[in-house]
């Protein structure tokens, strides 16, 4: 009997130390990020965004006119979904960034049926596929582009480096077709 009783407070010990080692370390972990806000950025309407949408970015880089862009292992969040847009709304977005107030074109599709098609991805084309739309900021090499990305994943719009192959591509800087 005493050989059970030893065996069974040797197992209660040892199960209380495993507990106390992962909950001690998993607090500790969450204490530093807080404290430290290292896994936070601050976005270009300066807004605070913290945690997984924040991690792994480095300095971000400053274009000619000012703003921050994208670096090939990075992306920078430029805003939510912007007023007025409805839920799904790349091609609001990049229809108000463009200065656009035709409403047919909150429908990504719309954007193939209304605008020219151009042959391929270049600096100020809209790169068009079913359900999205992006707007092609400048290459960056090797079939990579620099897009803006208006919901481009969890709530946010970014300037990120993406590869198009498989979108179509249009002219957004023509005048509209009226059907």
């Amino acid at each position: 009997m005493n050989y059970l009783n030893r065996s069974r407070m040797l197992a209660l010990l040892v199960s209380l130390f495993v507990v106390f080692i992962f909950t001690d370390s998993s607090v500790a972990q969450h204490r530093r990020g807080v404290a430290g806000h290292n896994n936070c950025v601050l976005t270009n309407d300066g807004r605070r965004i913290c945690g997984a949408a924040a991690q792994g970015r480095a300095a971000p880089l400053i274009d000619a006119s000012g703003n921050r862009v994208a670096r090939a292992d990075q992306a920078t969040i430029i805003g939510g979904r912007p007023a007025g847009c409805p839920q799904r709304y790349c091609g609001c977005g990049l229809r108000k960034y463009l200065g656009i107030a035709d409403k047919r074109l909150n429908l990504a599709s719309n954007w193939a049926r209304l605008f020219p098609r151009v042959a391929g991805p270049a600096a100020g084309v809209a790169a068009v596929r079913s359900g999205h739309v992006m707007y092609i900021e400048r290459s960056v090499g090797n079939g990579q582009w620099l897009v803006r990305d208006y919901n481009s994943g969890k709530g946010l719009s970014r300037l990120h480096v993406r590869d198009v192959r498989g979108y179509v591509f249009v002219n957004p800087h023509v005048m509209l077709a009226s059907n």
